[in-house]
């Protein structure tokens, strides 16, 4: 019986398979017996089988993946549901799973495109039906389509201040535009003002495109100081590359100086207001100048004229313009009986011609006299005799020097009280002498320059 059996199974083979030769006698398992036919194995003594993940979309180590695509995982056999756990580095937010093959296929889909050249890298756990976990190889990497990787070097495009700038304010901040988006901290920590010393602690910010970063310096420099600084090779950009050179640069903050401007004396001096109102001027050197009036009831305003051109034609601004005017004598109450004492800015020409009270009417002494102020003036404390009365005249130089061409240099001033005399025939006079200070009037400019 057991030798027909394998007879037939043999004929069978023959008369199926016209291509076969060589055909082996069917052998009993190794230390078993032989297996009678028609008989089937115990299903029950079948070994589970392991649980693998057999292949996955994207496949493992691809590249110019799509940043659209999605995550096909296939299992040896099909897993429960609820066990599938699919965490991506860097991070991704996943949005729903599809199932396929009877449950041993899931299709994992993104919320949103994955980011441009960019190495992923997936790793899978689940469980079977029959409880077991997935064994073998459960990670993967795959790398995204984009652009070439970013390794130009970033380089200064523009600073301000420029490079060996001078004339820079006190006040100024550095600016530095950058040909690419920086790594903030990095280049912070590169910056550095190597001189002079006490500069470093000041405060950085930044444009919303992180190309432009401004230092602010925690006080402002001194006058004539030459700024150093620096970006190290540390500074990098934002997908690492660093500055190729170290980056120096220096300027130099503005210069500050003093000047004294001397008195214009045929454009000053004292105009004397007639009794029948004529103007007159006595002298035209420094003798002897009135402010008030006299017993004759005659009012007199004097005039102070300065030239400007002895300032550089490169400054930059004037910070501070002061008018000294030396008083010798004062007679009678002028303050009391006169009114409050005024400075005002004119501009009566380039001199004041010498006439006599008798003389007719000069129409040149008479427009400076009347002449309407500039700006505003302002009142002039009583001063004492033999000092100088100082007046800040900043604004009024000011705008002398931004007109300087069509005012030809000057800056000229009237001082003069409110009321011409109190008509009662005493002398109430403010007086100047060259035997007192043989030095009228003075104008002291400090100004800014390169």
């Amino acid at each position: 019986m057991h030798y027909r059996r394998r007879f037939f199974s043999l004929l069978f083979v023959f008369s199926t398979a016209t291509a076969c030769i060589n055909v082996p006698e069917v052998e009993p398992l190794p230390n078993g017996p032989e297996a009678d036919a028609g008989t089937q194995p115990d299903a029950g003594s079948e070994e589970p089988r392991t649980l693998t993940l057999l292949n996955t979309l994207p496949a493992g180590g691809s590249t110019q993946v799509p940043i659209d695509t999605q995550f096909v995982l296939t299992f040896s056999s099909p897993i429960e549901e609820d066990s599938l756990n699919v965490t991506i580095q860097p991070q991704v937010t996943l949005a729903r799973t599809e199932w396929a093959h009877q449950g041993a296929t899931a299709i994992v889909h993104p919320a949103a495109a994955l980011a441009e050249n960019t190495t992923y890298t997936v790793t899978v756990n689940a469980e079977n039906g029959a409880g077991q976990s997935l064994t073998g190889t459960r990670s993967f990497t795959f790398t995204t389509t984009g652009p070439a990787p970013d390794t130009t070097a970033p380089t200064l495009l523009n600073t301000t201040p420029g490079q060996a700038a001078i004339g820079v304010a006190r006040d100024t901040v550095i600016e530095v535009l950058f040909s690419e988006p920086m790594d903030k901290n990095s280049v912070q920590a590169a910056f550095a003002i190597t001189s002079p010393a006490g500069l470093n602690s000041g405060s950085f910010s930044w444009n919303e495109a992180e190309t432009v970063m401004t230092y602010t310096s925690p006080a402002s420099a001194a006058y004539g100081a030459t700024i150093a600084w620096q970006i190290s090779t540390f500074a990098k950009d934002k997908n690492g590359n660093a500055l190729q050179d170290l980056a120096k640069q220096e300027f130099r903050i503005v210069r500050q100086a003093t000047m004294t401007m001397p008195l214009i004396y045929s454009a000053s001096g004292t105009i004397t207001a007639g009794s029948s109102v004529r103007h007159y001027r006595s002298y035209n050197t420094y003798e002897l100048e009135r402010i008030g009036d006299n017993g004759a009831q005659q009012g007199s305003r004097l005039f102070l004229a300065f030239k400007l051109d002895t300032l550089p034609l490169d400054t930059i601004r004037i910070n501070r313009a002061t008018v000294r005017w030396w008083l010798s004598l004062r007679l009678g109450n002028p303050f009391e009986k006169l009114g409050p004492l005024l400075l005002e800015p004119v501009d009566v020409g380039e001199s004041l011609p010498q006439s006599h009270a008798e003389e007719t009417e000069n129409p040149v002494l008479t427009a400076a006299y009347t002449a309407r102020p500039l700006a505003p003036g302002f009142t002039i404390a009583e001063a004492d005799t033999g000092t100088p009365g100082q007046f800040d005249v900043t604004s009024y130089v000011t705008t002398n020097w931004s007109r300087r061409d069509e005012a030809n240099y000057r800056s000229q001033f009237r001082i003069r009280f409110t009321s011409e005399t109190d008509n009662d025939r005493d002398t109430d006079e403010l007086r100047s002498s060259p035997t007192t200070h043989p030095t009228l009037a003075d104008l002291e400019v400090i100004y800014e320059y390169p």
